[in-house]
């Protein structure tokens, strides 16, 4: 009886484990720090698939009532237009930048100021990895660090 009992936990234990190593990698991460009083800002990344086809099928953040994907296409007029991604494709053993010009996460309706912040948290919805949660390092834009600056 006890046996089968010792069993269980142990398969329940190795099954746990087996998904904690997550096929999904992200990698480079930021958010650009908006002027207190912006609404919205974006965020850039890489994310990296190690495991099956997989699509991201969702985005939250808790510093924005909305969180989206969007990318930058350019028309016949050279006019860069902004489309919103409802559902990313990412092929098995593909790896999907995030970056300025081309493919974002747009916070929207940002609750608070992202000024002095040192990261936010974003939640990926994925079809098949499920839920990944990514602290997303601020990164100060054209403000230089004057600490290091310091004349003797």
């Amino acid at each position: 009886m006890n046996k089968i009992v010792l069993l269980s936990i142990l398969f329940f234990t190795l099954a746990q484990f087996s998904y904690a190593d997550d096929n999904i990698v992200i990698n480079d991460a930021w958010v650009r720090e908006v002027p207190p009083g912006s609404s919205v800002s974006s965020v850039y990344m890489t994310i990296e698939n190690k495991g099956e086809d997989d699509n991201l099928v969702g985005l939250s953040s808790e510093v924005a009532e909305t969180a989206e994907l969007h990318t930058s296409k350019v028309d016949e007029k050279g006019v860069a237009t902004m489309e919103m991604i409802k559902v990313l494709d990412i092929p098995s053993d593909n790896t999907v930048k995030l970056e300025p010009g081309g493919m974002h996460i747009m916070l929207i309706d940002l609750k608070e100021s992202l000024v002095g912040k040192e990261a936010v948290n974003i939640k990926l919805v994925f079809d098949k990895a499920g839920i990944v949660v990514v602290e997303v390092p601020v990164k100060k834009t054209g403000q230089m660090d004057h600490q290091h600056h310091h004349h003797h």
